[in-house]
């Protein structure tokens, strides 16, 4: 089918909004084919945050998704990426760097359009070539659409259409804003990163590889002293008998069930890895030297914002929490 002829199929849809199935007006979004009585309904998904994950099972028919993220006035245009999810991530934490995504990946079964002037504009298909699972578009006038189609049923085969999306505002400076990620944090920068980041650790980089798929370079890195870390959905990653947010000073996890001391050395032994991401643009690779690691998580995976080296934000650190000026109080 195309563009033109999804435009009207888009169209007819939202005549007949009424067969199209549940609406939503959330961050995440789930919901089931199934609820649809018919394979041209459209439903319509207003997305009102900055990020946030739609699940589709057993998708027919389609979906269009509304993007109104809460931005300043003046912030009216903004870019949207979505991550197409065709097997389940790996886990944030491991403790063996044999740790690799063996398991293969699924046909994404929808396409996906940009919803234009008259006219959808392709974004995804899974056929079309390109291996990268990220793709991005900008709002036009402040505002931003998608129209999800689903691909033809398939037999009674099980099938889900997952995505991540994330709306950032559309930033105006001078410098290159492929490469804006990659410059040094002033000290300002660093300490904010401290203070707002979803995982913060003194580590080491151990190896870097090219994500094609996701236009990144993936950073793994050895922690040596985890300071603190949310994982996806705040649960955790590691066993139910994990206390996830206390740990000793040697980076040992401190365990509910008070494990034996030789069992805690066991994993001390092994060490504690994580998986940062950072733009393919930046050209980064694994560095000798211990550094203080600050990274949020971004479309499911941890993203790097500041890594400077441990011996300079020790020195802010001591600068900053003497003049009592910082935002929160800083730790190395």
């Amino acid at each position: 089918m195309g563009p033109e002829a999804v435009f009207w199929t888009l169209v007819l849809g939202l005549i007949c909004i009424a067969e199209a199935g549940m609406m939503g007006d959330q961050c995440d979004w789930n919901g089931s084919g199934l609820e649809s009585n018919t394979e041209r309904g459209v439903t319509p998904v207003y997305l009102r945050c900055r990020e946030g994950s739609v699940s589709w099972l057993y998708p027919r028919g389609a979906l269009r998704l509304l993007f109104k993220p809460p931005l300043p006035a003046e912030e009216r245009d903004f870019r949207v990426c979505v991550r197409v999810i065709r097997r389940p991530d790996p886990p944030d934490f491991f403790q063996s760097l044999q740790l690799n995504e063996t398991e293969a990946a699924e046909r994404f079964p929808a396409r996906i359009f940009v919803e234009g002037v008259r006219r959808l504009v392709p974004l995804y298909a899974p056929d079309d070539g390109d291996v990268r699972e990220l793709r991005c578009f900008r709002s036009r006038h402040g505002q931003a659409a998608l129209y999800v189609e689903a691909e033809p049923e398939e037999g009674p085969k099980r099938r889900v259409a997952i995505f991540r999306y994330e709306a950032r505002p559309l930033v105006r400076r001078h410098y290159d804003p492929a490469t804006a990620d990659c410059r040094p944090c002033s000290d300002s920068e660093l300490e904010m990163a401290f203070c707002t980041s979803d995982l913060v650790s003194r580590g080491m980089m151990v190896g870097s590889e090219q994500r094609e798929d996701l236009d990144t370079t993936q950073l793994t890195w050895r922690l040596t002293k985890l300071i603190r870390a949310t994982a996806a959905g705040d649960t955790g990653d590691f066993d139910d008998d994990d206390e996830y947010y206390r740990y000793d000073i040697d980076n040992s996890i401190e365990h509910k069930n008070r494990r034996t001391h030789k069992h805690a050395r066991s994993r001390k032994a092994r060490g504690m890895h994580t998986h940062v991401h950072v733009s393919a643009a930046c050209g980064a690779a694994a560095g000798a030297g211990e550094f203080f690691l600050m990274a949020r998580r971004r479309l499911g995976k941890y993203t790097l914002v500041c890594a400077p080296r441990l011996h300079d934000w020790k020195l802010l650190v001591e600068r900053r929490n003497a003049e009592g000026t910082a935002h929160c109080f800083l730790q190395h």
